[in-house]
């Protein structure tokens, strides 16, 4: 009986190529989207879970406080946070403390060759318990207790040793004073991808007490991550509540004034964290469960266009089905004709789907921003998913059908009247407006990220960052090095415009900047304890930078013994800082004193705002001091020209002054546009989604219409006959489906507005919603309608009416 039912299946697809190649590309491209994507967000949910005690494991922040609002919040801590807490609190069993060193990355030298590692941490011991990375190499004893002791990842070690035998080598910090001598005594595996605290090395904590100049008791400064290991049995709303009284504890005891500790389980924080000095930059957990959504939604939208084209077929086989009956067929029978029909499609379309996936995969996670060994096939989930979806869709894209088909009446049947059924045309209806409610939010919303984007990239930044080169300073013995050398054999270059020196350039993460709380005017009444960012700069970085003075003076290299006293500190800040200092214009700062750390300082001048990071955030307050020292950055302006010329030029002069540092560089306008890097993976993934949506509706929109001119191919030969013209045959075959689409539009529309309005919401600066925002998805859509089915209404409408009457 099966291998009947396969017969008839296999007969019923070949008698219909066109519809069943409809429908197998549409299950195939549904699957392959669904299966993409909920790898995606599997991935995305799954991180910190390599970590055994990841449940138990928080990590301590910091919210400041300005009276009783919270107006920012740092990842980072004070060093005796950790020791005070567990001490203190029963349900902390642990605790492991990371300082990042050398943000953003650390020269070090091996033998004699010097090196960037970007990601550098100073750990406690127990760091290695809460995190459980095994040792590949040395011994858990004695491991990180003593100064000047490090563990390299797997991959430093044979990349820099190329071997994994490397106990007892040497790795050198160089210091403008002597080196840091420091030896090696571990090798753990590479971080994994899934874990927001990634590193190359790590030192032992006791080295930041004994060469970085850090106090065990410091509740001065907060530079330190700290994460607590909670007791078996305890839970973490109980935590928090005991994190109330410590805070007050440390409120009395004047450790924190105007700050609070808050716990954050790690499970949290890729998808839910964005505070300031976060590890890396972290995803929205929002923008990944739309994407999922989305994703199902295409999935559903091609099991309904199967359902929608097995339907509108019904009266085809409904002779078929009534002859079945008439000669002794069951329904059970008969529905199992149609699911074994279903299967065969399905299985198909399965097959079909993970061929898309292998052609799409390294697209997708370029695309998606996924690691590089990101796996696919050989991960049991996606197979396992696959049968769910398959499942799945034979269950939803094969029930409707069985029933409809296996319920005719064989005495109505055969007299063909199901063609007249309200209810069949109603359903059939019904699910094209879905589908079409569907593409049109997808296509609107398409447009909306793609406008937004877009009007972030064409803000006006407020900062020049065209043809600026930026190098890294060096370190060690070359750090000793005049840098005037340097600098003069830039500017003698006839293509160099200007040379600049700082702490910081735009388009770099806020980390890179200090930062600092309780700064007032002297004579301010109200105190308020804001958190203000700092860099230093020289006298060229405005210039060079194109700030906007709009009041008072730059720094000038004159009286540089000035401006390097702390007793006599001059200042340059911008608009957002004296906004909250409540001073009503930057003329009327200029000249004001300011307490800073204790000490009396100076507005020398205003800039104008500019966007430190991208235009997504508000603007942040900064603080400009003066050095002319090369201790971190220097940016080159060029007037134009060849890039990879100007490059090459750099680097001699850079090697010829510094010889023994590795030469670190980037194009500043690249480096801002990493900022962007998120939104124009949205963008993408969404695009892409929203094209598979409006493929899988125009196939169903193209086998409706093609079903329909078929149906209805006498009549067109007999109105053809009487006089009807091609373009009354075109308006009367094309009707019907453009009002069932423009009744998806309006049902779209509404909601697309409101989709689309709290989206922008996330955004500091955002585009108007402007009416042809959704006036040219909805034309768009109708445009597509029109192309699904002109090729078969066009080409019946000019068939020879004799070809059309002889059809049926």
């Amino acid at each position: 009986m099966l291998r009947n039912y396969v017969k008839i299946a296999w007969r019923t697809f070949r008698k219909d190529t066109t519809f069943t190649m409809i429908n197998v590309v549409g299950l195939a491209t549904g699957l392959a989207v669904a299966l993409l994507i909920i790898q995606y967000v599997r991935f995305e949910l799954s991180y910190e879970n390599t970590h055994p005690l990841a449940d138990r494991i928080v990590r301590l922040t910091m919210d400041y406080m300005n009276g009783g609002t919270v107006y920012s919040q740092d990842t980072e801590t004070n060093p005796p946070l950790g020791a005070r807490i567990k001490r203190e609190m029963s349900q902390v069993v642990n605790y492991t403390r990371a300082y990042p060193v050398g943000e953003p990355d650390l020269t070090v030298q091996i033998g004699e060759n010097y090196h960037l590692i970007e990601r550098v941490l100073a750990v406690d011991s127990s760091f290695f318990s809460l995190f459980n990375y095994p040792l590949i190499r040395g011994s858990r004893n004695d491991l990180f207790t003593r100064p000047r002791q490090a563990v390299l990842t797997e991959s430093m070690a044979l990349t820099y040793f190329n071997t994994l035998d490397v106990l007892g080598k040497t790795v050198k910090i160089p210091k403008s004073a002597g080196s840091i001598l420091l030896e090696v005594i571990g090798v753990v595996p590479d971080s994994p991808a899934n874990t927001h605290l990634k590193f190359d090395m790590l030192l032992s904590y006791p080295t930041m007490l004994s060469d970085f100049g850090e106090r065990e008791d410091n509740w001065e400064g907060n530079n330190t991550l700290t994460y607590v290991q909670l007791a078996e049995n305890a839970s973490y709303e109980r935590f928090e509540k005991s994190l109330v009284a410590f805070n007050n504890r440390l409120h009395k005891e004047k450790r924190l004034v105007n700050e609070q500790v808050i716990g954050q389980k790690i499970s949290d924080i890729h998808l839910y964290s964005h505070k300031t000095f976060e590890t890396e930059p972290n995803n929205e957990a929002r923008s990944v469960y739309f994407l999922l959504g989305v994703a199902f939604l295409v999935l559903l939208s091609a099991f309904v266009n199967y359902v929608n084209l097995t339907t509108s077929k019904a009266l085809d086989r409904a002779r078929e089905i009534g002859m079945r009956k008439v000669v002794g067929s069951t329904r059970r029978q008969i529905k199992t004709q149609i699911f074994t029909e279903t299967l065969l499609i399905n299985l198909i379309a399965g097959g079909l789907a993970v061929g898309l996936v292998a052609a799409l995969r390294s697209v997708f996670i370029e695309v998606a921003g996924l690691p590089e060994g990101f796996t696919v096939f050989q991960d049991a989930f996606f197979w396992e998913s696959l049968g769910v979806f398959l499942l799945l869709s034979i269950c939803l894209s094969g029930f409707y059908p069985a029933f409809v088909l296996s319920s005719f009446d064989p005495v109505v049947v055969l007299k063909g009247s199901f063609s007249r059924s309200i209810r069949g045309t109603l359903l059939r209806k019904s699910l094209v407006v879905f589908q079409f409610t569907v593409t049109v939010i997808l296509l609107a919303q398409t447009f909306a990220v793609y406008k937004q984007v877009n009007f972030l990239r064409e803000q006006n930044l407020g900062v020049n960052i065209d043809h600026t080169l930026v190098v890294k300073a060096p370190a060690g013995a070359d750090a000793q090095k005049d840098y005037g050398a340097f600098r003069q054999m830039l500017l003698d270059e006839s293509q160099v415009k200007a040379v600049s020196l700082s702490g910081t350039v735009p388009g770099l993460r806020s980390t890179h900047m200090g930062t600092t709380t309780g700064v007032n005017l002297s004579d301010a009444i109200k105190k308020t304890s804001y958190n203000y960012y700092l860099t230093q700069i020289d006298t060229s970085f405005i210039g060079l930078m194109g700030l906007t003075l709009l009041a008072g003076e730059n720094f000038d290299a004159s009286t540089q013994p000035a401006f390097s006293d702390p007793t006599n500190r001059q200042l340059i800040v911008n608009e957002e800082t004296i906004r909250l200092w409540e001073i009503p214009t930057p003329a009327a700062a200029i000249g004001k004193r300011v307490d800073l750390w204790g000490r009396k300082a100076t507005i020398r001048g205003v800039v104008k705002n500019y966007h430190y990071e991208s235009p997504k955030a508000a603007y942040i307050p900064i603080i400009h001091m003066y050095s002319p020292n090369f201790d971190s950055f220097a940016s080159v302006k060029f007037a134009g020209g060849n890039a990879r010329d100007q490059l090459t030029m750099l680097r001699k002069v850079y090697e010829a002054n510094f010889p023994h540092s590795p030469f670190s560089y980037f194009f500043l306008d690249s480096e801002y546009d990493k900022q962007y890097k998120a939104d124009d993976r949205f963008q993408q993934v969404f695009g892409a989604l929203t094209g598979f949506a409006i493929l899988i509706s125009c196939l169903g929109l193209f086998g409706l219409a093609t079903f329909t001119v078929s149906r209805r191919t006498k009549e067109i030969g007999i109105r053809k006959v009487i006089g009807a013209s091609t373009i009354n045959l075109m308006i009367l075959l094309s009707g019907d489906f453009i009002r069932t689409v423009l009744i998806s539009i309006f049902i779209g529309l509404p909601i697309t507005y409101f989709i689309i309005k709290n989206w922008l919401a996330n955004y500091a600066v955002r585009i108007d919603l402007s009416w042809w925002l959704f006036a040219a998805p909805a034309l768009l859509v109708m445009l597509l309608v029109l192309v699904s089915i002109s090729s078969k209404t066009i080409a019946t409408a000019l068939m020879n009416p004799v070809k059309s009457l002889r059809s049926e």
